[in-house]
């Protein structure tokens, strides 16, 4: 009897387990993943100007993956004064010669001082802002080894 009364126990308490409703229960997941901006940038390691005509050097991206309120921009941070760049002969610091710094084939105006010079938005590696410089042409200049640097910036900018 005992056994048939813990049967009916068990049995009375399935069906009422059975008539409750299942209570429903939902979750969320948030999926994500970020990629970086990045970018590389190419600008010859040096430039040979010559006495007769002006040269062209170019700032170029091999790669870009920015995002799409976003452009690389590169600008001149130092070497540039007063739109030349001044080269030192190197056995004589007083004989200095200086090439007029353009964005133009006519390198006539100097760009200014921490000038923007190139800006490249994604996904082409083509400047869609200048992306060259160009330095007049020297002239007659005395004999000697001359040289100077321009140092320049790059980043990430927001687009206007």
């Amino acid at each position: 009897m005992k056994k048939r009364m813990a049967a009916g126990i068990i049995a009375a308490g399935m069906v009422m387990a059975a008539a409750l409703p299942a209570a429903a229960e939902n979750k969320t997941m948030t999926v994500k993943y970020t990629e970086a901006s990045t970018y590389t940038l190419e600008i010859p390691s040096s430039v040979i100007l010559e006495e007769d005509k002006a040269v062209k050097a170019e700032i170029k991206l091999s790669a870009i993956n920015v995002g799409a309120k976003e452009k690389v921009q590169v600008k001149v941070n130092s070497g540039i004064s007063g739109g030349k760049v001044t080269l030192t002969d190197a056995k004589d610091a007083t004989n200095t010669v200086s090439s007029v710094v353009s964005l133009t084939a006519d390198a006539v105006a100097g760009i200014e001082d921490n000038a923007v010079v190139a800006e490249f938005e994604g996904p082409g590696t083509t400047a869609t802002k200048d992306g060259a410089l160009y330095f007049s042409q020297l002239g007659d200049i005395p004999a000697g080894t001359y040289s100077g640097t321009i140092v320049f910036e790059a980043e990430i900018v927001a687009k206007n």
